[in-house]
């Protein structure tokens, strides 16, 4: 455990209850000020509803919301990087350094950001309990994640992110290439459409990959399964 590093430091200023609670009701209080002001009258001296309608939207997102709370002050979040020799650096970098590094390493540091929120949200509302040993009991769907997001050093941290919290990942890629594919992926479905004798149609051609020395090493029970019945028919 004494590996272990920490990649996310959040700065979260520090407000009470109550004076929070009084700056959303100050901010209220402007809003409606705001409303019953002239500024949304058109030429024809009419209330333009199109206009209050995108200004309220924009005054209560959940970001305004929050600087009002925060009283404006500056939330920071500094993360480690993983090089390419898949090494957590010793330094930390500040979010708007992070977000000029390259597109798989933003990718990869998202994505990481996101399984621990995701995590932080489910412990906070007790629907897990804080489990370092558990397994795979959750899923996060993913649409096309891959782009260019692809090499090691990137996309191993997500997986062992995932490993660690429960997160069983499936995605949906366009991707039919790539040794990142069956690296972390034990099973692969893949979705082709074929040519058929009517011009105006096609035939959905499916193939099952399996990593068999992957549920070898760790889940021998499932290969009998997966390989000769299937729980449920994935495509009619």
């Amino acid at each position: 455990m004494d590996d272990w590093k920490t990649i996310f430091t959040f700065k979260i200023p520090v407000w009470e209850e109550e004076v929070g609670k009084m700056r959303i009701r100050d901010y209220v209080e402007w809003i409606l000020k705001q409303l019953e002001s002239d500024r949304f009258l058109n030429e024809q001296n009419r209330q333009d509803d199109e206009k209050i309608r995108k200004e309220v939207e924009m005054w209560l997102q959940s970001k305004q919301l929050l600087q009002m709370v925060m009283n404006n002050e500056v939330m920071k979040v500094s993360c480690r990087k993983v090089t390419n020799d898949n090494k957590v650096t010793t330094r930390s970098y500040s979010w708007e350094q992070s977000n000029v590094w390259s597109g798989g390493e933003k990718w990869s540091k998202n994505m990481t950001l996101f399984l621990g929120i995701l995590n932080y949200v489910a412990e906070k509302k007790k629907h897990i309990q804080p489990d370092m040993n558990m397994k795979h009991h959750r899923v996060v769907m993913l649409d096309n994640p891959f782009g260019k997001a692809s090499s090691d050093h990137v996309l191993s941290p997500v997986f062992f992110v995932a490993e660690q919290l429960g997160f069983q990942i499936i995605a949906l890629t366009a991707h039919t290439e790539g040794k990142f594919l069956q690296d972390y992926f034990p099973i692969i479905y893949s979705c082709r459409l074929r040519a058929s004798t009517d011009s105006n149609k096609k035939v959905m051609a499916k193939k099952k990959w399996l990593h068999h020395a992957y549920f070898q090493d760790h889940e021998p029970k499932s290969i009998a399964r997966l390989g000769e019945t299937e729980q449920i028919t994935l495509f009619e």
